[in-house]
């Protein structure tokens, strides 16, 4: 029987993948091409509107996806789930933020690239993830 929750998480996590998508292809490539003299400007106005949008998103998923593992006594699919959220929470604050950190002090092409590249942690579990929870509750 489906959790009430799971409606919630699936459509949060496919909010997620359409918005990390949208990152991963656009946004975070075009850092490459902003003009080194505006770059640290449009890097703060990015950092400052990203986290708005994103984060509370990220702490309404890490939530639903713990009461969805807790309410399932820790199901097969809630915990991988749930498992995939703390990846997500790992690499972005072990990866991405530390990366983030380093071009606030000025335009860095490797560390650019070094974002796109590590990004796609992220794309792959937001990704992987909403493709479980959506096997998981239309095989219900």
């Amino acid at each position: 029987m489906l959790d009430p929750f799971h409606l919630p998480a699936l459509l949060l996590a496919w909010g997620l993948v359409v918005l990390i998508w949208i990152v991963q292809l656009v946004h975070y490539p075009s850092f490459h091409y902003i003009d080194p003299a505006k770059f640290m400007d449009f890097h703060i106005h990015h950092s400052r509107s990203i986290t708005v949008i994103v984060m509370p998103l990220m702490l309404a998923e890490l939530a639903i996806s713990f009461l969805l593992a807790y309410r399932s006594g820790f199901g097969p699919v809630e915990t991988v789930a749930l498992a995939m959220v703390i990846g997500i929470w790992l690499s972005t604050f072990l990866i991405q933020i530390p990366l983030h950190e380093r071009l606030s002090i000025g335009n860095d092409s490797k560390v650019v690239t070094k974002l796109v590249n590590s990004n796609w942690i992220r794309t792959f579990l937001w990704t992987a993830k909403a493709v479980l929870l959506t096997f998981f509750i239309y095989k219900k």
